[in-house]
């Protein structure tokens, strides 16, 4: 009994100890699962949290793209808004006053039946320069002191061309009672006229001088009226007149006998008016005088006003306090520099990339020049044991804004892109060989990183210093330099906008004719672009290529690459062309 109560504790004991191991096993398999789960858990927690961060980056980048693309969209907006205030600014600077001083005597009537003549065609020679012009028209004549008062004068105000010609068509000459003429009493009646237009010019065109002996050294019996303004203050009233209304003063000048007169007209002018003399005689009638005339004082009032418009004008409060000093320095006494340099590299695509570079440069402390702009420095740079003598480039204003490194690179880019498409332009099989292109190049320019005395850091655009005459051949508002059209720079110009596809062109080219008479060596370009992003204030964009457009004719080189015509461009025919015209543009063509 007893050993089987005994049989009966163990087996009761086997059977705890197996009921404990399943609840152990029970409990070690939950505990598994519990750690399995929570590896899950936590896997599950690490992706959610990785998905959030991705949510969030792509949260923040499409932010970002959206902020860039509004302030893209304000940027453009904001620079559409300043091109169009600059096109009103510039198509209101074809609004022109022209008067017409002219001597009525005898002598004088081929002149006076040149204007009458021609006037209709000096308009529309000028209608396809300036495709905005706005003229009003007057006349002066004046005779002698001697002539009763309804005879001594014949006045139009400023008036249409219509009423100027039938005006003009009734111009009676007298003979005067000696050789020289009432030219002050003329410039009274001028000064007179209801000036307001911005572009106001004077044509003058006399074969004698006032009375006076201020005025001629002729005989006292080609002049009766010798002690006529014997102190000088009735022109030195007049001739400040002239100016305060701030007229553009032309002298057609036909005889010697007249030089004295203008030269003392300008010393009245106390170098606040200049007054141009161009020989008439060497035209064979006054409408390329007139037309030149009237085209150079609309191109000189467009210029200032491109200075005035940009947003980088120089203000007066702004500018930096300078002395001038002309002469080169003597480079030893000036330290050496260790600068970074940067210079941009164009690919096809017609982007840039930087390239830096370290070099040894001595800067002049004066600068020996200024433009509109910039000021100019004389710099000796050191490289790879070659001394060369430079020019560098900062802008006149202390506005940190004005001299951001920026700015300076928007420089670089236009200058590398211009000299990129000028070597491909150069080396076009249509032209290559022909005789009256010439080559071109862009001098290459560099920026240039340095400190001032005071430890502050100063940017200075750098390119090499260049011996020579410079000249505008154009600028970036479309004005064309008819003294020298050079047609090679404006088929160039042609080009570049096609081979762009219609995206850019460049434009406001300047420089010098190299010895060679073979080659223009440029600076300083300017690109109208579709992107309004690139190549700073001076891009005008669409309406910028619109302009250049509007003013340019094709030429032997333009027909030589096939270049279409732009839908912008006028419709020019020769026979609006005076014989003058056609003469000088085949001597420039032949050089």
């Amino acid at each position: 009994m007893a050993f089987r109560n005994n049989n009966l504790q163990r087996a009761a004991t086997t059977l705890d100890v197996a009921a404990l191991r399943r609840q152990l096993d029970e409990i070690e398999r939950t505990q598994k699962e519990n750690i399995s789960g929570n590896l899950r858990l936590e896997q599950i927690q690490q992706q959610a949290d990785q998905l959030q961060k991705e949510s969030y980056d792509r949260l923040a980048f499409t932010g970002q793209k959206q902020i860039e693309a509004e302030q893209h969209l304000n940027f453009v907006m904001k620079r559409t808004k300043e091109i169009n205030e600059v096109m009103k600014a510039l198509e209101k600077a074809e609004s022109v006053d022209l008067c017409f001083l002219m001597d009525c005597t005898n002598s004088m009537r081929k002149y006076i039946d040149d204007v009458k003549n021609h006037i209709f065609k000096t308009i529309d020679v000028l209608k396809t320069r300036f495709s905005h012009l706005n003229i009003r028209l007057a006349f002066v004549g004046y005779r002698d002191l001697n002539l009763p008062q309804d005879k001594q004068f014949s006045i139009l105000d400023f008036t249409d061309k219509d009423t100027f010609h039938s005006f003009v068509s009734m111009i009676e000459c007298e003979n005067g009672g000696d050789y020289c003429e009432d030219v002050l009493g003329g410039l009274q009646r001028t000064i007179n006229l209801n000036w307001k237009q911005p572009v106001r010019i004077l044509i003058h065109v006399a074969d004698a001088p006032s009375h006076g002996r201020r005025y001629h050294d002729l005989s006292e019996r080609k002049d009766y009226y010798l002690t006529h303004d014997t102190d000088g203050s009735i022109g030195y009233s007049l001739i400040q007149e002239l100016v305060e209304l701030q007229i553009a003063y032309f002298f057609g000048r036909l005889k010697s006998h007249t030089d004295k007169m203008i030269e003392q007209f300008l010393k009245y002018a106390e170098e606040r008016m200049t007054i141009e003399q161009i020989d008439v005689d060497k035209f064979t009638n006054l409408l390329p005088f007139i037309v030149e005339t009237v085209s150079r004082s609309i191109s000189n009032t467009t210029s200032s006003l491109l200075k005035n418009l940009s947003p980088n004008s120089v203000k007066i409060k702004t500018l930096r306090t300078v002395d001038f000093e002309e002469k080169e320095p003597i480079w030893s006494m000036i330290q050496t520099r260790r600068v970074r340099v940067v210079k941009y590299e164009c690919n096809d695509q017609l982007k840039c990339v930087e390239v830096n570079q370290q070099w040894n440069i001595k800067i002049a402390a004066k600068p020996f020049a200024e433009g509109g702009m910039r000021l100019a420095y004389y710099g000796l740079m050191e490289y790879k044991d070659r001394h060369e003598k430079v020019v560098l480039k900062e802008y006149k204003q202390i506005d940190k804004r004005a001299n951001i490194k920026d700015k300076y690179l928007e420089i670089l880019d236009c200058q590398t892109i211009a000299d990129y498409l000028a070597q491909q332009f150069n080396n076009l099989p249509s032209i290559k060989n022909l005789i009256i292109v010439k080559k071109i190049k862009f001098i290459m320019l560099k920026l240039v990183f340095d400190r001032s005395d005071d430890g502050k850091h100063r940017n200075l655009t750098m390119e090499r210093y260049i011996e020579g005459s410079y000249k505008k051949f154009s600028n970036n508002a479309g004005y064309i330099n008819l003294d020298d059209p050079a047609f090679t720079l404006q088929a160039f110009s042609h080009w570049t906008n096609e081979r762009t596809d219609g995206n850019m062109i460049v434009v406001d080219l300047q420089g010098i004719d190299i010895g060679d008479n073979q080659t223009y060596l440029l600076t300083d370009p300017c690109i109208h672009s579709t992107d309004l992003m690139r190549f700073g204030r001076t891009n005008l964009g669409k309406p910028g290529i619109k302009r250049f457009f509007q003013t340019h004719m094709c030429n032997a080189i333009c027909h030589a690459l096939k270049l279409r015509r732009h839908k912008d461009q006028p419709e020019i025919t020769s026979s609006k062309y005076d014989i003058y015209f056609i003469q000088k543009s085949n001597k420039t063509l032949s050089n």
